[in-house]
């Protein structure tokens, strides 16, 4: 009997626990029903379109308009697809602002069924944004209302807005410059207003890819502007940059705070910028490290660091862009080294008109005032061995050059100036050098100059040009005068004696034979002019107390041939008539001709 009872019951069970399930699937089925029935209701596309409208007004202040009708999805996610759509600036002459392909965002239920849709984490797909500046100065972009006057408790957040795949074009309609930057990348994230502004994006330019980041901890201050700390920073592998500090958004911008750049090579970066690879820029890299500081219109760059190859300076540098009047360099840059031969410098020939790097040097001789003071404790060029340089960078309007007001060199003192061309690169330019009471033993040697030359203290003089592009100039191409002076000097590998002997005897001879001494002389004076490949030797005269020698002549350094006349008055000469011959061949295996063989057979 037992038995039968608990079979019953356990049948019973059975057929409620059935019945309830049955019921509970013909709730959840009905409660569906209801609820994709009712959500359509509740967030319509007309809703959508118009929610999204406000917002990209708001975002953008100019005006929107959607194309199309929207999509709503409600699972897995509510989520917004708003078809193509413009924006447009206001005013008397709209102009375009953006367009953009999709827009998807997310959105609440809660709020929605409040009545108050609100749309988060947006993502703008294929938008184009247009930022022009207009022949009158202004731009077609302004600040929405809210940015420019908000009010305190406002807050209309703009929460994460994804930028999927976008293009930013820039126009110039005062300079005609146009560029368009494609496949951008990257997100804004505002919670609210209260909170931090960051920006992140990303794109590929040249086969690079270059990211941009922007932080502000204050946005509504920035936005209105007024000072607020900012970060932003530019990274890629041939250039990045970084600053934090102060700043805002008045037109004259100010900044206040620190400042790194580095590119690690500058040939890489010429190229990358879209120069041809053969650029004759130095490998080597540059950085700068500074604090710097703006105001209404001047930069200022304190407690510089700069790095240019193996050279390292610190210095002070203003640059100054008053209204109306040409921008200016100021400042002084203290180098402890400056080896420019590490720095493998080389000029391509030849230069593009058209290149970038030719057209901003030349825009930046012509446009700009510059006089930086430089100086450094040592520098190598070549053979040249500097110390204690104290020279000026000198720009004013097309006139270009490095004046060296004093160095060390070789025991002496170095001045001097380079300047380029007023009419540009391409025509040359001209170098003047003046050494006084310089070691001209080490000189000589330095150069690794050969053959018999007179050395000692004195001065050297050169002046020297061309109107030939800098890039195609050899020595053939160059004009300019030479003076060298000696006192107590010495010209070694001479022996006058042996060379007074082979004179009388009237017989060709080689300058080798009479090498093996050394003539000493109270003073030397040489001068000589130089054009198309040859030098004229207008005066070379030693004067010593066993005697004196004068040469006169050209000599066509081409090809290294010789064509001079000279003097030799032996002090110990019964008559005092000097003996004249002529020396030819090549230096230094020159060919001595006595007078008596050119005039006639012995």
């Amino acid at each position: 009997m037992k038995t039968s009872m608990l079979k019953a019951s356990s049948a019973l069970r059975q057929r409620l626990s059935r019945r309830h399930l049955a019921w509970s699937a013909a709730v959840g089925v009905v409660l569906a029903l209801g609820y994709n029935a009712a959500l359509p209701l509740i967030v319509t596309r007309t809703d959508a379109r118009a929610t999204m409208e406000r917002l990209l007004d708001s975002w953008s202040g100019g005006k929107s308009r959607i194309s199309g009708e929207p999509q709503i999805r409600f699972w897995p996610e509510p989520l917004v697809i708003l078809p193509s759509t413009a924006i447009m600036s206001t005013g008397a002459q709209p102009r375009p602002l953006a367009e953009i392909g999709r827009i998807t965002a997310s959105f609440s239920l809660l709020s929605a069924i409040r009545g108050e849709p609100a749309l988060e984490d947006v993502t703008l797909i294929d938008p184009v944004i247009t930022i022009e500046r207009l022949a009158d100065g202004t731009t077609n972009w302004q600040l929405p209302h809210w940015l420019a006057r908000p009010t305190p408790g406002m807050d209309n957040a703009v929460g994460g807005i994804a930028i999927e795949n976008g293009r930013l074009k820039l126009r110039d309609a005062l300079s005609g410059n146009s560029t368009d930057v494609a496949g951008i990348a990257g997100t804004v994230k505002w919670p609210s207003y209260a909170e931090r502004l960051s920006a992140q994006f990303s794109t590929v330019l040249a086969g690079q890819e270059v990211g941009w980041a922007f932080v502000c901890d204050d946005p509504l201050a920035f936005f209105a502007r007024r000072n607020a700390p900012v970060k932003t920073s530019i990274t890629s592998i041939p250039l990045t940059f970084s600053f934090e500090g102060t700043g805002n958004l008045l037109l004259t911008p100010f900044a206040s705070g620190h400042l790194q750049l580095s590119v690690p090579s500058l040939a890489a970066l010429a190229t990358w910028l879209g120069e041809a690879k053969d650029t004759g820029l130095p490998p080597g890299a540059l950085s700068i490290d500074a604090k710097v500081a703006t105001g209404e219109d001047i930069l200022k760059l304190d407690d510089l660091q700069l790095t240019v190859g193996g050279a390292i300076a610190t210095g002070v540098l203003d640059i100054a862009l008053p209204k109306g009047k040409e921008p200016q360099i100021g400042g002084t840059l203290a180098f402890d080294r400056i080896d420019l031969n590490g720095l493998s410098i080389s000029m391509p020939p030849p230069i593009d008109r058209s290149g970038r790097l030719l057209q901003l040097f030349e825009n930046f001789v012509s446009r700009w005032r510059t006089d930086v003071r430089l100086s450094a404790q040592e520098v190598l060029v070549g053979s040249l061995h500097v110390t204690d340089l104290a020279a000026g960078v000198i720009i004013n309007g097309n006139r270009a050059s490095l004046d060296i007001g004093d160095s060390t060199y070789a025991g002496g003192s170095l001045s001097g100036r380079a300047a380029l061309s007023e009419k540009g690169l391409e025509h040359g330019g001209r170098l003047q050098l003046s050494l006084r009471n310089a070691d001209f033993a080490t000189v000589l040697g330095g150069f690794g100059l050969k053959g018999p030359m007179p050395d000692g203290k004195g001065l050297l003089n050169l002046d020297i040009g061309t109107d030939r592009p800098l890039w195609d100039a050899g020595l053939g191409d160059a004009s300019g005068r030479i003076r060298y002076s000696l006192t107590n000097g010495s010209l070694v590998g001479f022996d006058v004696h042996a060379f007074n002997d082979l004179l009388h005897k009237g017989e060709f001879f080689s300058l080798s034979e009479a090498s093996e001494a050394t003539f000493d002389f109270q003073a030397a004076d040489i001068e000589a002019s130089f054009a198309d490949g040859t030098a004229r030797l207008d005066r070379a005269d030693l004067v010593s107390p066993s005697g004196n020698i004068s040469l006169a002549g050209i000599i066509p350094y081409r090809n290294g041939s010789l064509a001079l006349a000279g003097t030799l008055k032996d002090a110990a000469a019964d008559d005092g008539k000097p003996l004249r011959f002529f020396v030819g061949g090549s230096w230094p295996n020159a060919v001595i001709s006595p007078l008596s063989m050119l005039v006639g057979p012995k």
